[in-house]
């Protein structure tokens, strides 16, 4: 199986290139959240992926929060175990934070990757270039294919090296968790159609709709900014991130 977050279709995209190539089920992290899904059972033979964006040079939220909860069971003994990070600027520790706590709840993971995408942290990066955009995204595509074969070789042993001291590493960690109120949200009522999509693909339900708009009712959200990115009327903005454009992979169908 391959579990996935994704807020605006890359990690799906990386998911989906994966199970394809390995006929293994997909499962969005998003669902197991919603539907309290914390018992994970690994049938023998079968892979266990995992597909993750980089937060703040480390893991977002909702999967930390996941693995205080999860419990997974392997039956028998032969099982890859792979991690895939996806990431725009830098990776950061993603890939050894993930492997210390997988291993908590004895996941141990045989090789980890990562392949460098579009950085939509918007609030920071310009989106608005839809060329350099799309060659982030071929060299995304480019790394992802090689990532599916060598998952589909069960290579082991592949990781990269830190980016990042581990005083960076929490200092990163501590930022992420100070920003992710959601009363840093903006709403323009003038430009909400009122369509609800922010609060149908919100993973932690951090939105509900009152009156036909969008009220933001949990004190922090992961900051996936999904409700931002997927707008179509562009009326949600966080800190200002509207003037640097909204991003969407758009190779995939997204999930609500």
């Amino acid at each position: 199986m391959v579990i996935y977050f994704s807020a605006t279709g890359t990690n799906k995209y990386v998911a989906q290139e994966l199970a394809k190539a390995t006929g293994e089920a997909m499962l969005p992290l998003k669902d197991l959240v919603r539907n309290n899904r914390y018992d994970i059972k690994i049938a023998e033979g079968e892979n266990l992926g995992i597909v993750i964006p980089t937060y703040w040079e480390g893991l977002p939220s909702i999967l930390l929060d996941y693995l205080e909860k999860v419990r997974f069971e392997f039956a028998g003994s032969n099982h890859y175990c792979y991690f895939v990070a996806t990431y725009g600027c830098d990776y950061g520790n993603i890939l050894s934070t993930a492997q210390k706590e997988f291993a908590k709840v004895g996941v141990h993971f045989d090789s980890l990757y990562a392949a460098r995408f579009v950085d939509n942290w918007s609030p920071m990066f310009y989106l608005k270039d839809a060329s350099r955009n799309r060659r982030a995204e071929e060299n995304g595509e480019a790394e992802t294919r090689l990532i599916v074969q060598q998952v589909l070789r069960k290579e082991k042993g592949h990781t990269l090296p830190n980016q990042m001291s581990a005083l960076g590493a929490a200092a990163a960690k501590a930022n992420y968790n100070r920003i992710r109120k959601t009363k840093r949200f903006k709403l323009a009522v003038d430009k909400c159609m009122g369509c609800g999509l922010c609060a149908r693909q919100c993973p932690l339900d951090a939105i509900e709709m009152q009156q036909g708009r969008p009220v933001w009712v949990k004190e922090k959200c992961t900051l996936c900014l999904g409700c931002f990115h997927r707008c179509p009327a562009g009326a949600i903005d966080y800190d200002g991130a509207l003037r640097n454009g909204q991003y969407i992979y758009n190779k995939v169908k997204l999930d609500d």
